[in-house]
């Protein structure tokens, strides 16, 4: 292990030699490339929010030959407003933050499986990136990049994300934050990477899939868990148009090569790169799916005998002013149900007094004003 990162340390010596002052030419460009894509199902609703994969996949490039890529400084990312793209954060999902991962920026040597501890319940993604050791563009200088993405909870009103992102051949890991705007813009700064170094690269995906990255030279392989939440990302495709996005850097080195500690600002220039990430929406519809009577088979006539009549949306869109009906032979009683979520099920506890006896066929039926109608029955003998 000392002699790998002596064998660091002599290439990092010896790119600073031979390329001593080097300013950039601003050839970097940036090749991005978003997808935001439906969760569960071939499609998005044009009309209600669903669950999606948020995915952004970043390159920094130079010409051929060219030794030097600028580090990234600040990413600065556009997506749909909050009218059809959002994070959700959800309440119950624990908060990973400042007293966990560090106040940012901060140059921490924690492994991400030694992080992932720290908040094992507020994971939302993960992501990959490639570094350049002093901003090298040699093959021999590049090195690996893991990242956890965790739920930041709330800053004032907007959903936040905190980012942790670890190089297990350099030994350095950095923490940074994004608060996601009503105008759907992103944007984190970059600390000071390892000798100034250059992001080649740069992944980020929620909720993401497990990910394994083995390390021969370590003797070890690194293991990212996909997010924990699949609904933190919503968003609706109204139109087909598909969601329009920008990728904005701001590029510039902070201190000479080989060294640890920030320093002056040099010059900066920007890189962008934009597109639009297609999708095909349809209107989303409530749907009263099933309604089930729940409670005993016999009972007194004259009695108070207490049945729940369990109402299921199955649409894709919330049932609003949904009703109840419970009728048969001696029984009429209404109840009001309310809102029932798309998917979600309600139950109604209600009161019936028969007033007749013998074999009683009770039927509940449930109507909606935006989804339809549904009945269920029930077979209750009166004594």
């Amino acid at each position: 292990m000392k002699l790998y990162k002596s064998a660091i340390a002599l290439l990092m010596l010896l790119f600073a030699l031979a390329v001593p002052g080097m300013a950039s030419a601003s050839t970097e460009t940036a090749d991005a490339d978003v997808s935001i894509t439906p969760r569960s199902g071939s499609t998005f609703f044009n009309d209600a929010f669903s669950a999606a994969d948020w995915k952004v996949e970043t390159a920094i490039s130079v010409p051929p030959a060219t030794p030097k890529i600028q580090p990234m400084k600040i990413a600065d990312l556009g997506f749909p407003p909050s009218s059809a793209m959002t994070f959700n954060p959800k309440a119950s999902m624990p908060v990973c933050s400042g007293p966990d991962l560090g106040p940012p920026p901060v140059n921490l040597n924690i492994r991400p499986d030694v992080m992932l501890d720290r908040c094992p319940a507020a994971l939302i993604g993960n992501g990959t990136a490639l570094f350049g050791l002093g901003q090298s563009t040699f093959p021999a200088a590049t090195r690996n990049g893991e990242i956890l993405i965790f739920n930041g909870g709330l800053d004032g009103g907007l959903p936040k994300i905190n980012i942790y992102a670890y190089s297990l051949e350099t030994g350095a890991g950095i923490y940074t934050t994004a608060t996601l705007q009503p105008d759907g813009q992103l944007r984190f700064d970059i600390p000071v990477l390892t000798s100034d170094s250059s992001v080649r690269t740069l992944n980020l995906d929620i909720p993401g899939k497990r990910l394994s990255r083995p390390y021969p030279d370590f003797n070890t392989t690194v293991i990212l868990p996909a997010g924990l939440d699949p609904d933190y990302v919503q968003a609706k495709c109204a139109g087909n148009g598909g969601f329009p996005w920008t990728a904005d850097f701001t590029m510039g080195s902070r201190t000479p090569a080989g060294l640890p500690a920030p320093g002056p600002t040099g010059i900066e220039f920007n890189i962008s790169d934009s597109g639009t990430a297609p999708c095909t929406g349809v209107a989303a519809a409530a749907k009263i799916g099933s309604v089930r009577v729940i409670g005993p088979g016999t009972a007194k006539r004259g009695r108070p005998t207490v049945y729940k009549v369990a109402v299921k949306n199955t649409g894709t869109r919330t049932a609003t002013g949904v009703k109840l009906v419970l009728s048969g032979r001696g029984v009429r009683v209404k109840a009001s149900v309310g809102s029932i979520a798309a998917g979600q099920t309600k139950t109604v506890k209600t009161t019936v007094r028969f007033r007749s006896k013998g074999r009683i066929k009770m039927t509940a039926k449930a109507s909606s004003s935006n989804g339809g109608s549904r009945s269920g029955t029930k077979v209750v003998r009166v004594r």
